[in-house]
């Protein structure tokens, strides 16, 4: 595994954290733990995310920075990449 394929699984894996502590906070709206858990998996995230962008291009279409042309489909999606 080289270092973008990595990096995108510690992207998925900080993603499941945050969507399973964020069904947990729908019913425990005030749990300290909890919010402290989403917070600091939410700044480990949004980290892992600047750093691939930086490294490799945007993983969403939202995050297309480029203000001359639409470079979203000039390389292959971000779960096609992990082939090089």
């Amino acid at each position: 595994m080289n270092t973008r394929e990595k990096l995108y699984r510690i992207i998925q894996m900080y993603g499941f954290a945050l969507d399973e502590i964020r069904i947990y906070l729908d019913t425990h709206p005030k749990c300290k733990n909890g919010l402290e858990y989403y917070h600091r998996y939410k700044k480990l995230h949004d980290e892992a995310v600047s750093e691939y962008i930086r490294l490799y291009g945007p993983l969403t279409a939202n995050q297309v920075e480029n203000k001359d042309s639409w470079t979203w489909v000039n390389e292959p999606w971000p779960w096609e990449r992990s082939g090089e």
